[in-house]
């Protein structure tokens, strides 16, 4: 099963049901209940319903709700890994990585919540408003809608859920059609705790997903660029607010001095891990003239030697969404028209399933949609440039910018270049830490999204201020700026603008 037409259609319509496969092999795996758009609208019914209760019980009591739910998915990791690995056609470490980060937010939120959503008193800065109380107040918003994604299911469904789950609000989760069934095991796992009924699932396909749009208060999604300016565009007939973590073309700059040995070690797996379908994954690599032949043969000796299964001694699984292999095919066949070489790979691989070799390219430039377009494949194409500046350059030169990695000869050089990219994220030596510390905020620049996850902002953006003012002090019948106005008030009120604002003599009308 090669071509990606020869597969039938995940979302059934006539039988009211999503046919979930192994992209591996094509075979059938479940059946889910496909919702309609009504069937959100009584879902969102429920979850507005338990809302209160949930914000009402506060956040040491949601702490100790989510705290069992912790406890639940360490005791059902093993399960949550073959369901993760089955239904994406990944290898165990990858859906690993998605649970152990689903307990380290939980542990983060769990310590970092309770001051979050801490009522804070706020100091007036004008000597005008010297005489008031301001209390700032976080109220959740009611109904958070997280649309989903296919190559990490588990972590940017359930992973966005949960912060949203401790600032107090109700969570309709809709997990991608392609890779639901982690996800309804997480679900499961929330009931099975008696947890209370505030985090329900929608099954379906883009309607149910514009459903989801248009029931909730506030809209998390990951995914594409394209499908995140439909929801944006759905979102604004309503004043919706959203957070949007969207396509990436993230580049990998390695510079003369670096250590090659890792940065060729980071540069395969940061380009092949997930089989490259990771949104931060290494979709361009830059290498300085001097230390580029060098560079480009430890980078193909590490790729060849890459195992690809779904075994424990895989490295690199199949193609999780099968119309992706068409994507990934067609831009490396116009790379190879326009001057590119194939060192290693560059194929389909013959078979059922939606497997692609693990290829390197060399010889690309930013004409060919290799360089420009997003992948989210097992390519990694490697551009020889003259230096530093036409690194950064290059790296720039980009619709894109979620993340990006430097490898230089020492870390002050690292740091000057980071400071001059234009992502959200920079890793030096490194790749993917931004994602994997779930204190820091991890956000794109450009066409890469709007507002960001994990962090402080990774909560709060789930909540809405709530500044309270009163006076300390007695007042009388009103105030010296309010009506009627007169020549008598408004000469006093000048004078105290004047004496509080003024400098020198001049606070004195002189």
């Amino acid at each position: 099963m090669t071509a990606t037409s020869e597969q039938p259609p995940r979302l059934d319509d006539t039988a009211g049901l999503i046919h979930v496969r192994r992209p591996s092999d094509g075979t059938h795996i479940a059946d889910l209940l496909l919702h309609r758009p009504a069937d959100i609208a009584e879902t969102a019914i429920r979850l507005r319903a338990a809302q209160p209760e949930w914000e009402r019980i506060g956040v040491e009591s949601r702490i100790e709700w989510l705290q069992s739910y912790r406890q639940w998915i360490v005791d059902n990791t093993d399960r949550l890994i073959e369901i993760g690995a089955d239904e994406g056609g990944r290898v165990r470490n990858e859906p690993m990585l998605e649970t152990t980060l689903l307990v380290e937010l939980i542990d983060y939120y769990s310590r970092a919540a309770p001051k979050l959503l801490r009522t804070r008193r706020i100091r007036p800065g004008s000597p005008l408003v010297l005489g008031k109380k301001l209390m700032l107040h976080r109220h959740p918003y009611q109904l958070v809608g997280v649309i989903g994604a296919w190559n990490f299911p588990m972590l940017l469904t359930i992973g966005d859920a949960l912060p949203a789950l401790f600032a107090g609000a109700a969570v309709m989760v809709k997990p991608s059609e392609v890779t639901p069934l982690a996800v309804r095991e997480l679900l499961r796992g929330w009931e099975d705790i008696c947890a209370p009924p505030v985090l329900e699932a929608a099954y379906g396909g883009a309607a149910v997903g514009g459903a989801v749009v248009d029931e909730a208060d506030f809209v998390q999604f990951t995914g594409s660029v394209a499908t995140g300016k439909r929801i944006l565009e759905r979102a604004a007939a309503t004043i919706t607010p959203v957070s949007l973590e969207l396509g990436g073309k993230d580049p990998c700059l390695v510079l003369a001095g670096a250590n090659l040995e890792r940065a060729a070690n980071c540069a395969v797996y940061g380009g092949f891990s997930n089989n490259g379908q990771v949104c931060m994954g290494f979709e361009r690599v830059y290498v300085e003239d001097s230390v580029y032949d060098r560079f480009v043969d430890l980078v193909v000796s590490r790729v060849r030697a890459l195992r690809c299964g779904i075994g424990d001694d895989s490295d690199v699984g199949a193609l999780t969404f099968a119309p992706q292999l068409d994507i990934v095919d067609a831009q490396v066949r116009d790379a190879v028209a326009r001057g590119a070489r194939v060192l290693t790979g560059g194929h389909r691989v013959e078979g059922e399933g939606t497997w692609y070799a693990p290829t390197v390219l060399t010889d690309v430039d930013h004409s060919m949609a290799i360089m420009r377009e997003e992948t989210f494949g097992p390519v990694l194409p490697i551009m020889r440039v003259t230096g530093q500046e036409e690194a950064i350059r290059l790296a720039n030169d980009t619709e894109f910018g979620l993340s990006a990695t430097v490898f230089a000869e020492d870390k002050h050089q690292a740091e000057q270049i980071a400071a001059r990219l234009e992502v959200g994220a920079v890793n030096i030596g490194d790749f993917l830490i931004n994602m994997t510390c779930v204190d820091a905020p991890q956000g794109g620049w450009k066409r890469s999204g709007l507002g960001s996850r994990g962090g402080e902002y990774g909560l709060l953006k789930y909540t809405r201020t709530k500044v309270v003012a009163n006076s300390r002090i007695p007042t009388g019948d009103r105030e010296i700026n309010w009506f009627p106005y007169t020549p008598a008030r408004r000469r006093a009120f000048r004078g105290a603008v004047r004496l509080i604002h003024g400098r020198g003599l001049g606070r004195f009308g002189f």
